[in-house]
């Protein structure tokens, strides 16, 4: 129930003006899509049972990234994100990407993801002293990839306007970005039929901009990606109406 509430709450944000039929059936086109790629990911992890095509729409604009410093990803949780972490190594074999992860009970699968996914050069770490896993991988070239749409428990954000509405959106990639001179470039996934698609969106430049600009661009793509790929979004939380 807790699903169906948090996530009728968000599409009624987002498309306020749809009918009520619209909208439940988003709540539960999106739990159906939810399962699906979630049973896509763990029969590939735990079985090694991949049997679709894959794809990168922006290469360009990965492959420059790749070849210079890594990057500062941000992104949502979309489609079968977590196979994200295949088309990288597949594509940029030995680039590390490191990417928080929210254990939000006891009961979380975070030590599982962990174990599995650094067998594919992806380390997923804990938020709260993130930092002293990110820094290295940082330092010596590797990427992060952030995912800014949903309610997490960070120390440092703003008051962004997504959908209209204000929203709490963290500040991490813009100082990641700023301390590490990396690029700040959008991502998302998408599912289709029978192939996994990697999109890439031009990169969100900070040289010359204030904070708040940059910000601005942050959530704009933030809220882009989500409309997008709207019935492939998984948040049921709090994210768009938290209490501020």
């Amino acid at each position: 129930m807790f699903y169906f509430k948090n996530r009728f709450k968000n599409i009624s944000l987002i498309f306020p003006k749809i009918s009520f039929i619209r909208k439940v059936y988003f709540v539960l086109i999106g739990r159906i899509n939810f399962f699906v790629s979630r049973l896509k990911t763990l029969l590939y992890l735990f079985f090694g049972f991949f049997p679709y095509k894959t794809r990168i729409n922006g290469k360009k604009i990965l492959d420059e990234c790749m070849r210079k410093n890594g990057a500062i990803f941000i992104s949502i949780h979309s489609g079968s994100y977590p196979l994200a972490g295949k088309i990288f190594h597949d594509n940029y074999l030995g680039h590390k990407i490191i990417t928080p992860f929210y254990k939000f009970n006891k009961y979380s699968i975070y030590e599982i993801y962990k174990k599995l996914f650094k067998k594919i050069n992806i380390n997923i770490v804990q938020l709260g002293g993130a930092m002293k896993e990110i820094d290295p991988v940082l330092t010596n070239g590797g990427s992060v990839c952030l995912f800014l749409d949903a309610a997490l428990p960070v120390k440092n954000s703003v008051i962004a306007k997504l959908f209209n509405n204000p929203v709490p959106l963290s500040t991490g990639a813009l100082w990641l970005s700023r301390k590490y001179l990396k690029p700040i470039i959008p991502i998302y996934i998408q599912d289709k039929r029978q192939e996994i698609i990697l999109n890439v969106l031009p990169e969100i430049k900070i040289a010359g901009k204030n904070d708040d600009l940059v910000m601005k661009e942050i959530a704009l793509s933030i809220e882009n990606m989500i409309s997008i790929t709207l019935k492939q979004w998984h948040i049921a939380d709090n994210f768009l109406f938290q209490d501020l």
